[in-house]
């Protein structure tokens, strides 16, 4: 069975994820700002119009992910799938149920799609933490259908990827590309745009959204310098650019799995 996918991107790590019919919603941050830093330009969708997920995945308890103020726009009744550790600091803010997952553990939703918690690096020392270190990505997949769906939230570059690339096929991939300066503070914590290409090919994806720049300055290189890069490669590695596909703030893909068609929507 083939299902359609479709990811509006929202801003930072911020996606509705569309797989068939589950709706899921990733890292939500709908505010103004993060910690210190305001948001780069007017929020490109009224939260208030988005759809209720089946189910929020958050990466991790960082400021630029974790934003309380968020979940007024989510159903209580809503599941909040964290890393293993951060139940606590959510629970304590949030009334939703709080569903942790280790590494390599699995969640099956009431709809019957999937989500498995897969291990990235993040270095644990972070000025904008708002609980629990640990950090997630996940990877979703519903029965019966081939492809799935990789979401990291934020991840330095490493072995983890090609791992993460032989569970199955991964139909889509949506990577973080910013953050990255200066390297000897973020190289732990943070990919630069090539990192990201480098980790998408690891993963043996069909395609790829960046995700994770030019909405909070929380780094020292320009916040359109991400986009830049990979507009860069692109142009050097015509192969890659019907697959990396960056996305405006409030832009949509659809992907057509079972004929591998991609339709943009603005």
């Amino acid at each position: 069975m083939n299902a359609t996918i479709s990811c509006t991107y929202i801003g930072q790590a911020t996606c509705q994820i569309r797989f068939g019919r589950t709706v899921i919603l990733t890292d939500p941050h709908l505010g103004r700002r993060a910690f210190l830093s305001s948001r780069i330009g007017a929020l490109a969708i009224e939260p208030a119009k988005l759809d209720d997920p089946a189910c929020v995945l958050l990466s991790h308890t960082h400021c630029d992910h974790l934003d309380i103020s968020s979940y007024k726009y989510i159903s209580t009744g809503v599941p909040i799938v964290v890393p293993e550790g951060c139940e606590r600091s959510v629970g304590a803010y949030l009334p939703n149920p709080v569903i942790e997952l280790a590494r390599y553990a699995t969640h099956e939703l009431a709809c019957g799609t999937e989500i498995t918690a897969l291990p990235v690096i993040h270095s644990s020392s972070h000025a904008f933490n708002l609980g629990s270190s640990k950090s997630n990505a996940y990877l979703i997949r519903r029965p019966g259908c081939e492809g799935s769906i990789y979401f990291c939230g934020d991840s330095a570059y490493g072995p983890h990827f090609r791992e993460a690339g032989n569970l199955g096929r991964i139909e889509l991939a949506l990577l973080p590309i910013g953050s990255y300066e200066p390297r000897w503070l973020m190289k732990r914590k943070h990919m630069t745009p090539a990192e990201a290409i480098n980790a998408f090919e690891d993963l043996g994806a069909s395609k790829m959204i960046p995700i994770h720049y030019n909405t909070f300055r929380l780094s020292l290189e320009s916040p359109k310098a991400p986009l830049a890069w990979i507009e860069k490669i692109l142009e050097e590695r015509p192969d890659l650019r019907s697959r990396v596909r960056p996305l405006r703030p409030g832009e949509n893909l659809e992907i057509h799995a079972s004929a591998g068609a991609v339709t943009k929507v603005a």
